[in-house]
């Protein structure tokens, strides 16, 4: 009882925070989405990426323009790029847009398949300053190769393998958990162990892109909940906020601890998780303090969201006018307090969920958490309705 007062206390001066930061929107985090071409074909990609582009990509100095004007505006060292696809190796140019953008002051990572990996693109990565890499294993081999395509464990394997012995202060490995894949979650836990990174994030599947061509992506409820206990027994003992980040003396060898494991879902989960199984308590960032170039040079938030939310274009506008001007609708979501939200306790801490969980043409969230949670108890909680 009295865990859940002091954690209830805990949601409110969460919840406090997250209002500041709606009315003050620093920006720290920016996507750069350097294409929507993959050399895969993931049956879970939320951008439906493949072998083609659909859209005109920024060019080399249209990208180059952009970060640069960003930096003048802002204070780069305070600002995360992150860079994602698509694939990201795949643009040619990668290396000399990232070149450019550690001389201005970001700090800047990369999320990819792994792939493309090679020892000349890690000395590449190295040169440039990256400080962070994320390589997605969906599973061992025979669900990997499924969801991701035949061969593609092998050589994601080996692409984490070249960065985690390169010594980045921070190397991540993302796993997406499916009906496909939840079976094997102590046997992946083994071999990110092996692989010596840093953190092993997990996440859910969002129905969006291709994903929602297969239900077998999603999680039922009772398989959420052993997921979020999974978690929860690998993090016990940890504090709040805990990472596994490498100072600059420990980078140059294997981190001497098991991976931390996180939960990188954006989704309300409810007293029972809150607090427990992630770096911090829930909230959705989407233009507060992360927003995105998208290849075709829209200004938007985060990438996985619908591309008709965009603010503008970094071909028309400069990127920091847009920023201070626009995006109002992900600082004040009081627009998203309908439907079965109207009526739920939790409204203030969850908003609505994740903005990228919101269905535009039904006016409520894809997933709620908090009631798929509750339904493994078999019976409705604090705020149903």
């Amino acid at each position: 009882m009295l865990k859940e007062f002091v954690k209830l206390g805990q949601l409110r001066l969460w919840q406090a925070y997250c209002q500041e930061q709606r009315a003050k929107h620093p920006l720290t985090y920016l996507f750069w989405e350097t294409t929507l071409r993959c050399n895969l074909s993931c049956r879970h990609c939320g951008s439906s990426c493949g072998p083609r582009s659909p859209v005109r990509e920024l060019s080399t100095q249209e990208i180059k323009d952009a970060l640069s004007t960003v930096a003048a505006d802002y204070v780069a060292p305070g600002i995360m790029l992150a860079i994602t696809g698509g694939e990201p190796l795949l643009r040619p140019d990668l290396f000399e847009v990232v070149n450019l953008a550690h001389e201005l002051g970001f700090s800047w990572g990369m999320v990819t398949n792994g792939t493309l990996v090679t020892p000349e693109v890690v000395a590449k990565c190295k040169d440039a300053g990256m400080s962070t890499v994320t390589v997605s294993l969906d599973g061992l081999k025979e669900a990997h190769d499924f969801i991701r395509g035949k061969g593609s464990f092998r050589r994601a394997v080996q692409g984490a393998e070249l960065v985690a012995k390169a010594g980045f202060p921070l190397v991540q490995v993302t796993t997406c958990i499916s009906q496909y894949n939840f079976g094997e979650l102590e046997g992946l836990h083994r071999l990110v162990r092996d692989l010596g990174v840093d953190e092993w994030r997990l996440l859910t599947i969002t129905p969006i892109g291709r994903a929602r061509d297969d239900p077998k992506l999603l999680l039922p409820p009772g398989q959420l909940r052993e997921l979020l206990d999974f978690i929860r027994e690998q993090r016990r003992g940890l504090p709040m906020g805990a990472r596994n980040i490498k100072s600059p003396a420990m980078a140059a060898s294997k981190p001497a601890s098991p991976p931390v494991v996180l939960f990188e879902e954006e989704g309300f989960l409810g007293p029972d998780y809150e607090g427990e199984v992630r770096e911090s308590y829930f909230a959705c960032y989407a233009g507060v303090n992360v927003g995105s170039i998208l290849a075709d040079g829209s200004i938007g938030a985060c990438p996985n969201l619908p591309r008709h939310l965009a603010q503008g274009n970094v071909r028309r506008e400069r990127f920091s006018l847009v920023w201070e001007k626009g995006y109002q609708l992900f600082r004040d979501t009081s627009w998203k307090r309908c439907q079965r939200c109207s009526s739920c306790q939790w409204w203030g801490f969850c908003q609505g969920n994740g903005l990228h969980l919101w269905d535009f043409e039904r006016g409520e969230p894809m997933l709620c958490h908090w009631r798929l949670l509750r339904e493994t108890e078999g019976g409705k909680g604090i705020g149903d309705s």
